[in-house]
């Protein structure tokens, strides 16, 4: 079981959903994906991108403005 974990601060649409997609590729059973983004229209991308893979995710606000969004199969 193991953790990817991509530090997307600063990073503008569409590169953090490019990084997660390369992520899942790699992903084994088990595993899950940690992406930590600034960018609102992140999150929102990567919830409608999830739930057409069918992949389960959890969002948090871990400060004003910085999100946290773990992907697991």
């Amino acid at each position: 079981m193991a953790e990817h974990f991509i530090d997307a601060l600063g990073d503008f649409c569409p590169i953090p959903n490019l990084k997660v997609q390369a992520a899942i590729k790699q992903m084994q059973p088990g595993d899950h994906i940690i992406l930590l983004t600034d960018h609102s229209c992140t999150v929102s991308v990567i919830q409608a991108e999830m739930r057409r893979k069918r992949l389960t995710m959890q969002v948090e606000e871990v400060d004003n403005g910085i999100w946290q969004i773990t992907i697991r199969e």
